[in-house]
């Protein structure tokens, strides 16, 4: 906001803080990066490379375990956080439900066998099941 001001203004940073009651050493003090903050942008950074490299499949506790092989211990929390900020979300798998071709079970077929009779002599009818195909 400040940084704003300066520069439509062309007024020095001093007379600003003086206008809006700020002390100059809170202006400088937003200004500095500290070690956590970038430690943070590296980690994040290594965080979105291996999630964009597994296509966006690996969740928060699959990235810390590649982080600590590769030399980079962090906690699950922090990984979390970072990819919350980075809005990375991972792509949840969908479960299995088996369906007919139509979407609806169908009615069973008809036993053939017994309409037809039963059989007198051994290898006169053949008989299979797929349901479980």
């Amino acid at each position: 906001m400040i940084d704003d001001i300066q520069q439509k203004s062309g007024h020095s940073t001093r007379r600003i803080c003086a206008v809006l009651g700020l002390p100059r050493s809170s202006y400088y003090t937003s200004h500095i990066e500290t070690a956590r903050q970038r430690e943070d942008a590296i980690l994040g950074d290594e965080i979105e490379r291996i999630f964009r490299l597994h296509k966006r499949r690996y969740s928060y506790r699959r990235i810390v375990r590649k982080l600590s092989e590769l030399g980079l211990a962090c906690s699950d929390e922090r990984v979390r956080r970072l990819m919350k900020e980075r809005g990375l979300v991972a792509i949840q798998p969908k479960t299995y439900v088996p369906r007919t071709s139509n979407g609806r079970a169908d009615s069973p077929s008809t036993n053939l066998v017994v309409e037809e009779g039963l059989p007198t002599q051994p290898n006169q009818v053949l008989a299979g099941d797929i349901t479980h195909i």
